[in-house]
């Protein structure tokens, strides 16, 4: 087959892709840049189209028809691709009537000036005929006005490249698939009009349509394979700010030299002033205590020139990102701000900067200190009460000397001192919550240690443990208050005739399991529902509520350390099983 035969049958198909996937992109026009790719590909068919009866023509007129009808074709390929990525990238602040009307303008003219060339001769000086064995092709010498059509041309498709360049470092897998497919696409073309601009392809042979036919295999399977007219970027971009907009939390961005890129409207309100006053200024400058929080934090992460490096202080997992807290006075108050800080990578692990986020924790904080003092001086009270009654009860003995009184006097000072005892445990147990003591502890030996005690202390409950096997759990002392309050209540609530309670460590389970997991089972009758569910739901109702604090602070430790805790009513009794986080790295659990 010759040579010219084979560059027909290559326009031919391209023609077919181009017309098959503009019909695919325009019945799905309502997806984000579907409606101007469609128009592209009609464009590159009516190019293809062209180009093929320009070749079958007889003679110089119908030849340049043709030639010149199919600049239709390519004025509008030129203008649509540009609109299509400023579509699918999300550049919408550019697509407006304004934009298209200017994009329109020079198609308009390049027609107007090809259509009337044979008056002026400025985009061709000079037109031949060049014959291919039964095909003829024109070959023309390009005035000025070709140059400035060709130079607006590449202008546009360069401007086009670098908006989906910027999307294919941006992006995540899937878009960053489709956007090296739509490179290539427009690539294609690009350097086959390149080769024929420059004479490396024989004369009349525009190798340009040749390019269209690569880029419709390439579009055809980023459709297929990537899911082009489907999912586009645009509209997870558009979701993201959408929701940043919208977020009562002030949201900043910073740059690699800590100056503001940009924030939300609660960005504004914080700063009391627009996002465009600030834009570009060092955000020591616009939010000192923020920048001298981040400051502290970083832990000499900066280099000398203000450069992020992404290795933040109190970063647990690596990622460089940190939290903190600040304070803020606003007129005559002061405000509290949690703020988080997370470096920006995007496609291919590039640090960008730093997105802030600051959530006005102001009224929990005040909550806090009420809760705290009133918490303080309940306990302080409650400490003098207990003191006076047991002081007062201890003065009575010496004038009592019914044995029925003294029996009851017994009991008010047995109960004043355990009230006492739970108020200081309590006391001791919720001052540690919160906190950050983690250490590794070997779980056995601290439950050999605490089932003696209760041995010790309730000779009358069988209470057995036999594990022997080292239980290494990431979750400091503090869990075994816990379990001391889930073994109290095991053995205070058991009104079985010969009282048991077996606690046993699970040692079946593999050992790369990242839990450990204990059951305390007893042959008590059960806990109720209405004591269950509380616990289970998180909140209690005047309906539904727990008769006392020793099951809601196990269950608050057990889920401060990672841990969680199950109840079930067995037919001898009650099983609770509490899963905790293993550490292997100080021994098999």
């Amino acid at each position: 087959m010759s040579t010219h035969l084979i560059y027909v049958f290559l326009i031919g198909a391209s023609a077919v892709l181009s017309a098959s996937l503009s019909v695919v992109a325009l019945r799905n026009r309502d997806i984000a840049g579907a409606l101007s790719l469609g128009v592209l590909l009609s464009a590159v068919t009516f190019w293809a189209v062209g180009k093929i009866a320009e070749l079958a023509s007889p003679g110089l007129p119908a030849t340049l028809f043709w030639a010149n009808a199919q600049y239709a074709g390519i004025v509008v390929v030129i203008a649509m691709w540009l609109l299509f990525v400023l579509t699918y990238t999300g550049q919408y602040r550019w697509q407006t009537r304004r934009i298209t009307l200017l994009l329109a303008v020079e198609p308009l003219l390049a027609l107007f000036v090809i259509w009337t060339n044979e008056s002026h001769g400025l985009f061709r000086t000079s037109t031949d005929l060049l014959s291919y064995g039964s095909l003829t092709g024109l070959i023309s010498t390009p005035g000025p006005a070709f140059w400035v059509h060709t130079a607006y041309s590449y202008l546009l498709l360069f401007v086009g490249a670098v908006l989906i360049i910027r999307l294919l470092v941006r992006s995540d897998h899937l878009y960053r698939s489709q956007a090296i497919g739509l490179l290539l696409a427009v690539c294609s073309p690009w350097i086959g009009n390149g080769l024929f601009l420059l004479g490396a392809t024989p004369p009349a042979l525009d190798t340009t349509i040749i390019g269209f036919s690569i880029t419709g295999v390439v579009l055809t399977v980023i459709t297929v394979r990537h899911r082009l007219l489907d999912i586009v970027p645009v509209v997870s971009e558009v979701a993201r700010d959408k929701v940043i907009e919208s977020m009562t939390d002030a949201v900043l961005i910073v740059d690699r030299r800590n100056r503001l890129v940009d924030g939300n409207p609660a960005a504004e309100r914080l700063l009391d002033r627009e996002m465009t006053d600030v834009i570009g200024r060092p955000l020591a400058e616009a939010f000192p205590d923020l920048a001298d929080a981040i400051d502290e934090n970083a832990n000499g992460s900066e280099t000398g020139d203000g450069d992020v490096d992404g290795s933040e202080a109190g970063d647990a997992d690596g990622t460089g990102a940190f939290r903190t807290e600040i304070e803020r006075r606003e007129e005559s108050a002061v405000r509290y701000y949690d703020v988080r800080v997370s470096p920006l990578q995007r496609g291919f692990g590039t640090l960008t900067g730093r997105l802030i986020s600051l959530r006005d924790v102001t009224d929990q904080r005040q909550r806090e200190q009420q809760l705290e003092v009133l918490n303080r001086l309940l306990r302080h009270n409650f400490r003098n009460d207990a003191t006076a009654i047991r002081g007062n009860a201890s003065l009575l003995r010496d004038d009592i000397t019914d044995p029925a009184v003294l029996r009851r006097l017994e009991t008010i000072e047995r109960t004043v001192e355990t009230m006492i005892e739970r108020n200081e445990r309590f006391s001791h147990l919720t001052g540690r919550l919160g906190g950050s003591d983690r250490e590794s502890i070997n779980l056995t030996a601290e439950l050999e240690e605490l089932v003696a005690t209760k041995c010790r202390r309730h000779p009358e409950v069988t209470i057995s443990f036999d594990c022997t096997t080292p239980a290494w759990v990431d979750t400091g002392g503090i869990v075994v208050s816990a379990l001391d309050e889930l073994l109290t209540n095991s053995i205070k609530h058991n009104d079985a005739e010969r009282p048991q309670v077996q606690v046993s460590i699970m040692t079946d389970e593999p050992s790369e399991s990242d839990t450990v997991r204990l059951r305390i089972r007893d042959n008590g009758p059960g806990i109720p529902d209405h004591e269950i569910k509380p616990i289970d739901r998180g909140t209690e109702t005047p309906l539904e509520h727990t008769s006392g604090v020793g099951l809601w602070l196990a269950t608050w430790i057990i889920r401060e350390v990672d841990g969680s805790l199950r109840f079930a009513d067995t037919e001898d009794g009650t099983v609770v099983t509490v899963s905790l986080p293993a550490d292997r790295s100080s021994g098999s659990a």
